[in-house]
């Protein structure tokens, strides 16, 4: 079998991250604001990841789900309103948004798989409130326009940037471009703890209440403890990251620039032996730079991608489509249902089910296949082979 997992940041964990843990472990301090010799990790993290987003404040959180909660309640996004959003993506993005009582509008993809900034501005009503825009797979969305429409509605713009850390638009960090941008730590991503996410934002009320709302409501200052008796908190959650969680980003974070670099080589090396003439690539926006961590390949139809994909397989190589189904016909958007009886937040609102035909369409024709770190150049070599044998064949 190829290699084919997509577990990125996971093959880079060595001794720096082993050495970092045993340090918290002997400090006998895991929570970030206490202990017997606290070595302030996670604040640590937050400045590094500051400076590596060139933002002002970066929030650590327990998960990239956490991340994008903190982004909506932070911008004052709840019962009954609106937030734009595609359905190609994982259920965390949307499921988020209904935490919070506001519900997902589903708006197509364009060629990109990212959302199509020309179906945002036809889906928006008096109650939408955001455009969240999702960089799938490492490919970030067309910002420009998409900031473009948020500005002329007024709207806010959050970034799902968890698939896509380490992407750029014009010498921008995804994730830095909107109001305020999400990010997960999870271990399929670019860099990773386990589980954690983050929040970065230039906004410093965002960052305030996104910081009390993952703290239970508590007003901190620096590194002291929270209080909830100084007229200034609300309530929350505990969304906090553990220390030996941020020891492990850390060293993670300083690997970034190696695991792009190697990420990117690895695409180059498969796209510079593949005839683009008979294969079609998936596209991206102009001045980007991307997160290598997939292949995604468009055919004709969905039964000669069906056709590809059983090639392949047959060879060991992984290819198959993205996942089982788009996330609007899941259950909870299907048939409009919530773990209360009250149905919240489906009975606050007016969610309805949107058709997104080209999502549709291109989801069921086209094969992706993770770049997984561990490939080596046998590997590579055998890849090309394989798809060069397809293309003669068929």
């Amino acid at each position: 079998m190829i290699p084919n997992d997509p577990f990125l940041g996971t093959h880079y964990i060595g001794r720096e991250e082993q050495k970092a843990v045993r340090k918290i472990l002997k400090s006998k301090s895991l929570f970030r604001y206490h202990g017997p010799d606290l070595l302030y990790k996670t604040d640590e993290f937050e400045k590094n990841m500051a400076k590596y987003l060139n933002v002002k404040y970066v929030l650590a959180c327990s998960n990239g789900a956490a991340a994008i909660k903190l982004a909506c309640i932070a911008n004052g996004i709840g019962p009954g309103d609106e937030v734009i959003m595609s359905p190609f993506t994982f259920i965390a993005s949307a499921s988020s948004v209904l935490s919070c009582g506001a519900v997902p509008k589903f708006v197509d993809v364009d060629d990109t798989m990212n959302i199509d900034p020309s179906k945002i501005e036809e889906n928006i009503s008096t109650r939408t409130k955001a455009i969240l825009a999702i960089h799938m797979q490492g490919q970030p969305c067309d910002m420009k326009s998409i900031m473009k429409i948020a500005k002329k509605h007024n709207l806010i713009v959050i970034e799902d940037a968890a698939q896509a850390f380490g992407s750029e638009i014009d010498g921008k960090k995804t994730g830095t471009i909107g109001d305020v941008g999400a990010f997960s730590l999870q271990a399929g991503k670019t860099i990773t703890c386990g589980e954690g996410g983050f929040i970065a934002t230039n906004n410093r009320k965002i960052y305030q209440i996104a910081k009390m709302y993952h703290d239970n409501g508590g007003y901190r200052v620096g590194c002291d403890y929270p209080t909830w008796e100084n007229g200034k908190t609300i309530y929350g959650e505990n969304f906090k990251l553990t220390e030996i969680q941020s020891a492990i980003a850390n060293e993670q974070l300083k690997k970034i620039n190696k695991i792009l670099n190697k990420q990117k080589k690895v695409y180059e090396y498969i796209v510079n032996n593949l005839d683009t003439d008979f294969y079609k690539l998936r596209p991206h926006i102009d001045n980007s730079i991307l997160v290598h961590s997939n292949i995604a390949i468009e055919f004709s139809s969905q039964k000669e991608c069906q056709q590809f994909i059983k090639y392949m397989n047959k060879f060991g190589i992984g290819f198959n489509i993205y996942c089982s189904n788009l996330i609007n016909h899941f259950d909870t958007f299907k048939y409009k249902v919530s773990w209360h009886s009250s149905n919240f937040p489906y009975n606050v609102s007016n969610y309805e089910d949107k058709e997104c035909p080209n999502t549709e369409d291109l989801f069921r024709r086209v094969a992706w296949f993770s770049l997984s770190a561990s490939l080596k150049p046998k590997h590579l070599k055998f890849i090309v082979k394989k798809l060069e044998d397809f293309k003669n064949e068929f």
